[in-house]
């Protein structure tokens, strides 16, 4: 199980983090920005995750890949981001066949073209991609347009 989210979404991050303890699962955290912001994050208290929970890349070959949930970045399909690097086999941490990829975010316009090509890539391995295009796995971070009229009021 792997999950590409914005790391800046400590929220989410949370959410993922929470189910795979509830799963009995070992998180994997991949991207520097996202090892930055949930040390900074945990640091600070907004953050809630047990040491043990945690496993570095290079322990992740101790495990069985249902003992495991790989967090990273990409989900936009940003090319020197962890998630594409893993797609095009530029990266420590592999895809295999039978993995499920869960891309957590919307995809922002302009992007679409990189996106689907980390999602073809991740295809091409055998992963089970899941999107907000194929799933309802993700609504937006952002308030209504109704919301945010009355905050402008």
């Amino acid at each position: 199980m792997l999950v590409a989210s914005f790391a800046s979404n400590i929220h989410r991050v949370q959410q993922a983090i929470d189910v795979a303890d509830e799963t009995g699962r070992r998180v994997c955290l991949v991207g520097r920005s996202l090892r930055k912001n949930v040390n900074i994050s945990r640091n600070l208290g907004y953050l809630d995750v047990r040491d043990d929970l945690l496993v570095k890349p290079d322990e992740l070959d101790l495990l069985r890949p249902e003992e495991t949930m790989i967090l990273c970045t990409g989900s936009q399909g940003e090319p020197m981001a962890a998630l594409a690097r893993m797609a095009n086999r530029d990266h420590p941490v592999s895809i295999t066949a039978g993995d499920t990829v869960l891309m957590a975010s919307s995809l922002i316009p302009g992007n679409e073209n990189a996106i689907y090509g980390v999602i073809n890539a991740l295809t091409r391995w055998g992963a089970n991609v899941v999107h907000k295009g194929n799933a309802k796995v993700h609504v937006s971070g952002h308030a209504s347009a109704g919301e945010l009229a009355y905050c402008y009021n």
